[in-house]
């Protein structure tokens, strides 16, 4: 067999794998929009036909009865917040362990972050939070979310920045640029693809949190958007078509970003953002 008909069966091999994984992720997604289309009758009696009469003042009706507006604005102060701060510590903190000749006890420290699950703290998690008032505060859950998820994304940043070639960091030093300064300048613009990684990544994580925001967001005006969603949830009687059609309104922010940054994304993914 030739190198050109390899390289062929391996391209349809590839596209077929496609296919099949966007088959996969369309069919529930066109379910999602045609649950939340459909009139309680139409839902009854057959679920997953096609929409007869299209009902898309759900949506409208939908965001003013579970206020998703606010819910909207919550998420987002919560979720960018977080992300800001990651960000900043996270790269901050890779470089050095990413820079030492040898591995470091501090390294592995980090990431043991990763393998303790948030239940063993919830408790006495839960106490600190109250004793501090930070129950029903945005500073409070951002906290949180940016202490579970810093260890990962500092792995992520440390497996990117080794990769980065020493000899710019050299050349600025050279020419008297400081440590800081050389960092910010010169190998944080190098790391947009893994920050992207980070973004996605973790900020899909932080916005359909739903643990964590029920128990130090109980407060109706607190609530993000996850928390919203159980305005539609009863005991005895859920309403699906409201439920679905809050579900659509509330991943619509993270499909926007992720096109937004898939560019840099697949190129982290390539370029070894989750490799150790």
């Amino acid at each position: 067999m030739s190198i050109k008909t390899q390289k062929l069966i391996n391209r349809m091999a590839a596209f077929a794998l496609v296919i099949v994984w966007s088959i996969i992720v369309i069919i529930p997604l066109t379910m999602l929009v045609f649950v939340a289309l459909k009139t309680p009758a139409e839902l009854a009696a057959s679920p997953f036909a096609w929409p007869q009469d299209a009902q898309w003042g759900i949506f409208a009706e939908t965001w003013a009865k579970a206020d998703l507006g606010q819910a909207l604005r919550n998420s987002l102060i919560v979720t960018v917040s977080s992300l800001a701060i990651l960000v900043f510590f996270g790269a901050s903190a890779a470089y050095p362990l990413a820079r030492r000749t040898r591995s470091t006890p501090l390294f592995y420290y980090f990431l043991a972050g990763i393998m303790v699950p948030f239940q063993l703290a919830m408790l006495p998690l839960y106490r600190l939070m109250k004793l501090f008032s930070l129950i029903n505060t945005f500073q409070g859950v951002i906290f949180i979310y940016v202490a579970t998820s810093l260890p990962f994304v500092i792995f992520l940043y440390t497996g990117f920045i080794k990769g980065i070639n020493r000899e710019l960091e050299d050349a600025a030093m050279v020419d008297g640029a400081g440590r800081m300064r050389m960092f910010w300048t010169i190998i944080f613009p190098l790391l947009k693809p893994v920050t992207a990684t980070v973004i996605i990544m973790t900020g899909i994580s932080l916005w359909n949190d739903f643990f964590i925001a029920l128990l130090f967001l109980p407060k109706r005006g607190m609530r993000t958007l996850q928390l919203a969603l159980f305005t539609f949830v009863g005991q005895y009687n859920n309403d699906w078509q409201p439920i679905f059609a809050a579900v659509i309104l509330s991943i619509l922010p993270m499909i926007i970003v992720f096109l937004l940054l898939q560019k840099y994304f697949i190129k982290g993914i390539a370029s070894g953002a989750v490799k150790g």
